[in-house]
């Protein structure tokens, strides 16, 4: 019993692992999202939203929602129609590790 709870918990964790994003690669893959939400996320314009610096997980889950259209937003549904998952958890993983809006003092 014991071998297959081992079995179980490897496996997991090689899921986690080919889920993570991977910043560097996100960063090849924001150009087309930087027109709107500029290249590290903070928008130039209030008209998009600042994404650099939030929580990975959140970015991740908004992009995922987007694909399956429970946020509904045209331009957005557009971008994310052609990623795949790896492709969005490394554009969170990008957008997540930028400077965000507000800076802890």
């Amino acid at each position: 019993m014991l071998r297959g709870l081992g079995v179980v918990v490897m496996s997991a964790a090689l899921v986690s692992a080919h889920a993570a994003g991977d910043p560097m690669r996100g960063k090849e893959k924001s150009e087309v999202c930087a027109a709107c939400h500029g290249a590290d996320g903070n928008s130039p314009t209030p008209a998009f939203p600042r994404i650099g610096g939030q929580h990975t997980d959140y970015l991740l889950q908004a992009l995922l929602d987007y694909k399956a259209g429970k946020r509904r937003n045209p331009i957005m549904a557009a971008q994310v129609e052609a990623l795949s998952k790896q492709d969005m958890a490394d554009l969170a993983a990008w957008y997540g590790a930028q400077k965000g809006l507000y800076v802890k003092r």
